[in-house]
């Protein structure tokens, strides 16, 4: 008998054990930038498709040299578009602008099926943060000169104290598709003006190409150019919420809306959140079908531990 009990607590304890080891397993780590880690709820996988750390000791050769290109992208595609849209700011950036990134594709299940998300984390260094701040104070500054109001002072250097009482201070806004429509039509009008205009300049950067080659080369763009007003993109919603979480405060956005291409239309969600950190500021970018953002939001409440500041209030 005493061999019969022996044998039966051997095996509820290596039971115990192997379902607590397989628990364990089932909850993935996800790297927030800045030495931050999420863990992932039991069931929710998170696969790591590509990442360069904020860490430098972390990181390759390789991938040093992929950062610094990608922020030489950044400053140049900043600098334009302030060039452009806002000739009266002179100040152009030079710094760092992305510390490090890394793309998740997340999968899990519920009562209503399988669920896959991707998940997109920017770490966005302090120099950026800084720069926008005083350029955006030198536009509104601008707009309002003829109207004989008060300038506005640069506010304060990043700091993840600041960015937490700004957030704080934030109020719960919520905008429907009536809200959204005339936006979007400024939006859509853009991006097509903007889709067109790089693939034109992508086009003709090659100066070896013969006459015959560019003119195979342009009537690609020109069919292009007929496609691309037939791409379209559509809200439904949008939100913003303050959070309390647990790693202090953070700022979230929800997207509901879908892309509308030839009468063909994908429903789609986006979730964005910002967090911020000492060293910068975590940027997070949810990409989900709609059916399944309920879902996703659910885990990532959970995940983050977060609970909504009510008109900007804790």
């Amino acid at each position: 008998m005493k061999t019969w009990s022996k044998k039966v607590m051997t095996l509820a304890c290596a039971t115990c054990l192997t379902v607590g080891m397989a628990s364990v397993a089932c909850a993935d780590t996800i790297d927030l930038g800045y030495g931050q880690y999420a863990t992932t709820n039991n069931g929710v996988h998170a696969v790591a498709v590509d990442a360069i750390p904020t860490n430098p000791t972390f990181r390759t050769m390789e991938q040093n040299k992929t950062l610094q290109k990608a922020n030489e992208r950044a400053a140049q595609s900043m600098n334009d578009r302030i060039k452009t849209s806002y000739p009266m700011v002179k100040e152009e950036f030079k710094g760092t602008a992305l510390d490090g990134y890394s793309l998740y594709q997340l999968s899990g299940d519920s009562t209503l099926g399988h669920h896959t998300g991707w998940l997109l984390t920017y770490n966005v260094n302090k120099e950026a943060i800084n720069y926008l701040d005083r350029t955006a104070t030198q536009i509104v500054n601008a707009a309002m000169a003829d109207k004989q109001v008060k300038a506005q002072s640069v506010s304060e250097p990043y700091t993840k104290s600041n960015a937490e009482k700004f957030i704080s201070k934030m109020a719960t806004v919520t905008l429907d598709r009536k809200m959204l429509e005339p936006q979007m039509a400024i939006l859509n009008a853009t991006m097509h003006r903007d889709m067109i205009k790089t693939i034109q300049q992508s086009a003709m950067q090659d100066a070896s190409l013969s006459q015959k080659n560019k003119q195979s080369v342009q009537e690609g763009v020109d069919l292009f150019k007929r496609v691309i007003p037939n791409f379209t993109m559509g809200a439904t919603e949008i939100s913003f919420k303050p959070y309390t979480s647990k790693f202090g405060a953070m700022a979230g956005m929800s997207v509901r809306g879908s892309l509308k291409y030839d009468g063909f239309v994908l429903p789609g969600s986006l979730t964005m959140y910002a967090m911020p950190q000492n060293d910068g500021l975590t940027v997070q970018i949810l990409a989900t079908e709609d059916t399944s953002r309920d879902y996703w939001s659910g885990q990532l409440e959970s995940m983050y531990g977060l609970k909504t500041l009510k008109g900007g209030n804790k």
